[in-house]
């Protein structure tokens, strides 16, 4: 969808093939904000350590100092990331996307998390399992990082695309998590952006198709649209409108009432409670009269289709 955006932005001059790059290339990086999360976790280890070490160096240290409770440094889940092969080679060749103990945001979330029942109750707790270990891990990363409005403008500095996809990345760190058994070791595969090469080529081919049939598709939209004039569409919403079709008209595996789902949350995240309800309004009638002239071949159709 952005894409789409700056591509007519740039008007007929852009370079659709300089515009396809920089898309494949945000999307990538997704896979950096989400090791960049994941180092977040696990940066807040070596700081709960690093304030140990300070209070045992004290010139009149308490016993709580000479005797720390270790519970949340020994976490299992800091264990399993801290010895995980793929994000200590990725993070080594790309030191931008690791964090130092004495960074402010790491800090101040460790401060909050401290002072939180959340942690509270975890260090008085006397169960020992990485199923304990994974759930105070899980809501803490929920209630201290994935929300975290702060984090987000530090990573939006870092790269603008990463605001936007944030909650991709939350849920690959918060699915990682999950995934993590007692015989998790080194070895352990960590999640991708594509699923598979399908997946990457579907990107492509939703761009180049939207693009070269945006012609066709706005003469379209503009008669599904009686009483609108296609400058009187919102640009963010004609584009999700444009998107929407060429998934009803050329990928045949994707079924409709996913599609109508999937723009309509694109509506609702990116313009208006108006937009959500005139892009459906749209699609149920661009999809009834696609259909009627059998522009909309679908796979197993029968299954997902009324």
């Amino acid at each position: 969808m952005q894409a789409i955006y700056a591509y007519n932005s740039q008007g007929s001059d852009s370079d659709v093939r300089i515009i396809e790059k920089n898309m494949m290339k945000g999307i990538d990086q997704i896979y950096d904000l989400y090791l960049y999360l994941l180092n977040t976790i696990l940066i807040l280890k070596d700081i709960a350590l690093e304030k140990i070490e300070i209070g045992k160096t004290k010139n009149f240290p308490t016993q709580e100092d000479l005797h720390p409770n270790m519970k949340f440094v020994e976490n299992k889940v800091f264990h399993i990331l801290s010895i995980n092969n793929e994000l200590n080679d990725y993070v080594s060749k790309n030191k931008q996307i690791s964090w130092d103990i004495y960074d402010s945001y790491p800090n101040n979330i460790y401060k909050s998390l401290i002072k939180s029942d959340l942690y509270v109750d975890y260090m008085k707790s006397e169960i020992h399992s990485l199923d304990e270990d994974k759930a105070f891990i899980t809501q803490f990363f929920v209630n201290f990082i994935a929300d975290n409005e702060g984090l987000h403008d530090w990573f939006e500095e870092q790269h603008i695309n990463w605001v936007d996809d944030i909650h991709i990345a939350n849920t690959m760190v918060y699915n990682t998590i999950q995934s993590f058994t007692t015989k998790s070791g080194e070895n352990i595969k960590l999640f991708k952006v594509y699923k598979d090469e399908e997946d990457q080529k579907f990107a492509q081919d939703l761009f180049r198709l939207t693009v070269k049939h945006q012609s066709q598709n706005k003469e379209f939209i503009g008669q599904m649209a009686e009483n609108w004039e296609l400058d009187r569409i919102a640009a963010v919403d004609l584009i999700i409108l444009e998107m929407a079709i060429t998934e009803f008209k050329h990928f045949p595996s994707i079924p409709t009432k996913v599609t109508i789902n999937e723009y309509i949350e694109l509506a609702k995240n990116y313009s208006t409670e108006k937009s959500r309800i005139f892009v459906n309004g749209i699609l149920d009638k661009a999809l009834r009269k696609l259909t009627d002239s059998n522009q909309v071949n679908k796979f197993g159709r029968g299954l997902f289709e009324k």
